[in-house]
């Protein structure tokens, strides 16, 4: 496991639960929870007998326990667990392919138009610029976002040999939008995104996700991990690239004490 992965958002070390597996010690509203935390959401499983995980779980003292599963990994856990689905969007693509080639017509139209226009598109390391970009996309929507929380976390990213951060900028060199790029075994994950709206940055977005399945090609990958989204328009946006939907399951586990509160105050774990 890459070590500039394994940090969360404090001077926390991760703690590694059964087989491993990266998980973290936090407070949800209040509750002590044990959780699956960002960084490790598209980290891989190897060797897990689910039923081991489950007993080790409700065995901790946590009263809350939300984790991912990876893609691949499904589970029945019958209550009081609660398994939820999500999913996300994922581009694949043979050995001696780029992904590049699954395109619609006016997409690949649009990374030339881009060029046209000035735009370029560079790998980058300026944490600053990154969250600025970040921030701008998340005020946009009146996402909150804790910004020396997201500093932190891209510090140790951009240390890592396993991603790419890369930006785009127009033909005056100002910065447009950026991607951070994390690679695992055979697929590459689009984790960190932001954009600074302009008539441009559409075009420079296409421009980004070229650049980045690009580079995944070349370092051997075969697929591409859009995230997904809980957005129908951003997700049918990753759905024109060639990305199929891919469940996920999340579960999660409240003792009864809790459970009242947490049902007020994050009514999203128990749906």
């Amino acid at each position: 496991m890459d070590p500039q992965w394994c940090r969360i958002t404090t001077n926390q070390e991760p703690w590694l639960g059964p087989n491993k597996i990266a998980l973290a010690r936090t407070t949800i509203k209040g509750i002590p929870a044990i959780i699956t935390p960002p960084w490790a959401l598209n980290t891989d499983w190897n060797g897990l007998k689910l039923h081991d995980l489950k007993r080790a779980l409700e065995k901790s003292s946590e009263a809350l326990v939300v984790i991912d599963l990876p893609i691949g990994k499904t589970c029945e856990w019958q209550k009081p667990w609660n398994i939820q689905e999500t999913h996300t969007r994922i581009l694949e693509w043979n050995q001696n392919e780029t992904g590049l080639e699954q395109w619609p017509k006016h997409r690949l139209k649009q990374v030339k138009k881009a060029a046209s226009k000035g735009i370029t598109i560079e790998h980058s390391y300026d944490v600053e610029e990154m969250v600025q970009l970040h921030q701008l996309a998340r005020q946009r929507k009146s996402i909150d976002s804790n910004e020396d929380a997201l500093k932190k976390l891209l510090e140790h990213v951009v240390r890592s040999p396993h991603q790419s951060s890369l930006i785009a900028r127009d033909e005056k060199g100002s910065a447009i939008a950026n991607a951070v790029v994390l690679h695992n075994n055979g697929r590459s994950i689009y984790a960190f995104g932001g954009q600074h709206r302009s008539p441009l940055s559409s075009l420079a977005t296409v421009s980004l996700l070229h650049k980045a399945i690009e580079i995944a090609a070349n370092i051997g990958q075969t697929s591409f991990d859009f995230g997904g989204s809980r957005d129908s328009g951003v997700d049918r946006f990753y759905s024109e690239f060639g990305a199929q939907k891919i469940t996920k399951q999340r579960a999660v586990f409240c003792r009864v004490p809790q459970r009242l509160w947490l049902r007020l105050m994050r009514p999203d774990l128990f749906d």
